[in-house]
């Protein structure tokens, strides 16, 4: 979700980005309502809806600070919003309180929207009412990834005491769910009315619903690894002033760790570097390289304490980087070097995708 994505600020400590897809649900709302309701009144009632869907994802948000579960982000798309959260919550009751809260939001805000749009006369108020009645009645529907997927695990984990199976179950629901949804809209299709967005809307949540229940496996063989177990404790330092090719002669400074942190002028902490990224530079200008023109800087970098579960800040980690650095407070510990990582994923996914190959 980065790729492609505008920062639109950070709201209550959390960093909201919105989609390149989202402009194209934009000029289809705000060509219909506008057709409805006028020019002006269609961007307004389109930017309300985009406003709604924010609501939804801060309540989830702002449910899941309460039980000591942070929001890493909030990315806004075609087909709603995500609110990304920093670990998973710590018990049924937290995982289902977070998951209802963003329907409740929807809720509240469908309510007093119909309500007024019927007291004034107001067809926007009415339609932003209705909207939002439809989002939190959609979002409970019992499948993962929706809420109502989320509910179910909650409710399962409650019964059962595993989450994991917990998750396989919700995962499950939404695999029927979304098939049974892309039916519906294949039907609708042949009989001439539009069901396209329903036949995608479908495909997603039973693509995403296979592939919490391979991640549910994936968790369930790393359950007990601590961040520490993998953890390469003690960092290379070097200053502004050091290129790639001096540092690659020093490169025993940099041991399994595989980096090092670049520190500025003051003193202090500013980003990190690779081995990997001293090597990819051609020889004949690694001199002329530094490795602040290479670093990327730690607050782009996904963190973690040592004695987190590994399976819970796997979220946090950038794909195409999946470099986990670790702290105690303020305090840099080391990072759990890309290679070692790897291989321990790599265990773990050999243990656990064939017993789930028809899964």
């Amino acid at each position: 979700m980065v790729s492609g994505s505008i920062s639109l600020g950070r709201y209550a400590g959390i960093p909201v980005r919105a989609h390149w897809s989202m402009a194209l649900i934009a000029a289809f709302f705000g060509a219909n309502l506008g057709s409805a309701f006028g020019v002006l009144l269609g961007i307004v009632a389109t930017v309300a809806f985009f406003l709604s869907i924010l609501v939804h994802e801060f309540s989830h948000a702002l449910v899941a600070r309460r039980y000591g579960v942070q929001t890493e982000s909030i990315d806004l798309w075609a087909l709603g919003g995500v609110a990304h959260l920093d670990r998973d919550p710590p018990t049924p009751r937290a995982d289902g309180w977070i998951a209802v809260a963003g329907p409740l939001g929807s809720l509240v805000i469908g309510l007093v929207g119909f309500g007024a749009g019927w007291a004034l006369g107001s067809g926007v108020l009415a339609w932003i009412g209705f909207v939002n009645l439809v989002l939190a009645v959609f979002n409970m529907l019992p499948g993962a990834p929706l809420d109502g997927g989320r509910l179910v695990r909650a409710v399962r984990w409650g019964q059962t005491g595993n989450k994991y199976r917990a998750s396989r179950d919700a995962g499950q629901a939404g695999r029927v769910l979304g098939w049974g949804m892309a039916g519906i809209g294949i039907v609708m299709m042949i009989n001439g009315l539009p069901g396209v967005f329903i036949l995608i809307t479908g495909v997603f949540i039973a693509l995403n619903a296979r592939a919490e229940i391979l991640g549910s496996y994936l968790s369930e063989q790393l359950d007990g690894v601590k961040v520490r177990d993998l953890t390469w404790f003690g960092i290379a330092q070097a200053g502004t002033d050091m290129d790639a090719d001096s540092m690659i002669w020093q490169r025993q400074r940099l041991g399994s760790a595989g980096a090092v942190a670049v520190v500025d002028d003051n003193g202090e902490l500013d980003g990190l570097v690779l081995e990997e990224q001293l090597w990819a530079i051609p020889a004949d200008r690694r001199a002329m390289v530094m490795l602040t023109q290479l670093m990327v800087p730690f607050k782009n970098v996904a963190k973690a304490a040592p004695d987190e579960e590994l399976a819970s800040v796997l979220p946090r980690l950038n794909p195409l980087r999946p470099v986990l650095t670790v702290w105690t407070g303020d305090k840099l510990l080391g990072i759990v070097p890309p290679k070692r990582l790897k291989e321990r994923l790599d265990r773990a996914q050999r243990s656990a995708y064939p017993r789930n190959a028809t899964a």
